[in-house]
């Protein structure tokens, strides 16, 4: 990947999520891209990036050899948003984890979008598991049968996202 393509992808969020969080959201897509774990997909749209999508491994300690993923940043530049950019890169992005072999996917995200995708709220422990006040918002995607169930305890996620005020739902309705 570029320097331009990690630009464009970088501003993409930075729009996305608006004055109150683009800047924080976008300094973290640029942290995630420096992963080298970090899988990045996009959606083009008149031949420039119009949304993406990041997903980083998702651990949880009792359990290290099921494959999990955290999704964060989803973002859709404001331009391009009700125009299929998401679906495209939920679609896209389910499709290319289960091709690697990925066991779940967990998200923090809006609960009306992501459960579109199958994501359901799940009682799997977030890394701030205190912090979590909008419990419908910590969801899930198994894409392995059963992976799901047999997880338990502690999580971590990627050093840049293991702050507590990533996991606060309290500032979000």
């Amino acid at each position: 990947m570029n320097q331009a393509e990690i630009s464009s992808i970088v501003e993409v969020h930075r729009l996305a999520f608006g004055k109150a969080e683009g800047d924080d959201i976008a300094q973290l897509a640029r942290d995630f891209l420096d992963q080298a774990d970090t899988i990045s997909i996009s959606a083009k749209r008149d031949g420039k990036i119009a949304g993406n999508v990041m997903f980083t491994p998702f651990v949880f300690r009792d359990h290290p050899e099921t494959k999990c993923y955290l999704l964060a940043p989803c973002g859709v530049s404001p331009e391009y948003q009700g125009r299929g950019v998401g679906k495209e890169l939920m679609e896209t992005s389910i499709e290319h984890l289960r091709s690697i072999g990925a066991d779940a996917v967990f998200v923090l995200g809006v609960p009306t979008f992501y459960p579109r995708y199958e994501f359901a709220p799940t009682d799997k422990e977030t890394p701030y598991p205190d912090l979590l006040t909008v419990a419908e918002a910590w969801m899930v995607l198994e894409l392995s049968a059963g992976s799901v169930q047999k997880l338990s305890g502690k999580t971590t996620a990627i050093p840049p996202i293991m702050h507590a005020h990533c996991w606060d739902t309290s500032k979000h309705g």
